[in-house]
């Protein structure tokens, strides 16, 4: 009784984890659609700086969520690693943070791949993916 109970709880949740990921799914669709008319809206000669930080920033966290649904998805450790270093990635690149705290964000993205090269790739039989040729 107290295994198909359990069995019950983790299909609900399971089920209520794709819903969720569909309507994410959604939203970053819908929100493209705005971003890249705003940006496209501006003559390309046009643009400031500010501008194109703004478009860069949405369109990484846009990324960000996509990653998210897919981790969401599809359960695995190199997934996981993927939305981080994408949300260092975009920290790093949008807030124009000091040198401090951009080398502890590259130091940190060194360690995201140290542990996919050394922990990941050696337990998994797909090891020949387009990014690992980096």
């Amino acid at each position: 009784m107290k295994r198909k109970l359990n069995e019950i709880i983790y299909a609900i949740s399971r089920y209520t984890e794709i819903v969720l990921s569909a309507v994410m799914l959604l939203v970053i669709i819908t929100l493209i659609i705005p971003m890249i008319y705003n940006f496209v809206s501006i003559p390309l000669l046009d643009i400031t700086p500010e501008q194109f930080t703004q478009f860069l920033g949405n369109a990484l966290t846009l990324l960000i969520g996509v990653e998210f649904v897919k981790m969401l998805a599809k359960h695995t450790a190199e997934n996981l690693l993927e939305v981080l270093m994408f949300a260092i990635a975009r920290q790093m690149v949008v807030e124009h943070l000091n040198m401090t705290e951009t080398l502890i964000g590259v130091v940190a993205i060194a360690v995201i791949f140290t542990v996919r090269k050394y922990l990941l790739l050696k337990n998994s039989n797909d090891k020949e993916k387009s990014y690992d040729k980096l």
